[in-house]
């Protein structure tokens, strides 16, 4: 009966090692689980609207040279008006400053003036 438990107890614990390479996401996969669904450019994007009707000069994130990291992380865990706050379990310190690095390395996005109206 020792054996059989020993054997068992052998058998879980080498199951729980498992291979410690599993990859991260990256600040851009970060950004596309996280952020993208209300900040990317264009139509249908609450956090890109709001900034639009805000008058902002750049209204997505992409291309705005205003944003500093220390105000995003603070946005990021604080929330802003309609955006929630995220808690360290759901992104981490250094995963915020990927996230900010992809957004300041992204090229802006090209805006095309609408066709008048004929």
């Amino acid at each position: 009966m020792k054996k059989l438990i020993a054997l068992s107890l052998l058998v879980i614990l080498s199951a729980c090692d498992s291979d410690q390479t599993v990859e991260k996401p990256d600040g851009a996969e970060n950004y596309a689980l996280m952020c993208a669904g209300c900040h990317d450019p264009g139509p249908g994007h609450p956090g890109t609207m709001l900034l639009e009707q805000a008058g902002r000069p750049v209204a997505s994130l992409f291309g705005r040279d205003d944003l500093d990291r220390e105000y995003l992380r603070t946005i990021v865990r604080q929330g802003l008006i309609e955006m929630p706050p995220f808690r360290p379990t759901e992104l981490s310190d250094a995963e915020i400053d990927e996230i900010y690095a992809h957004i300041m390395s992204a090229e802006p996005p090209v805006t095309t003036p609408a066709m008048p109206v004929k």
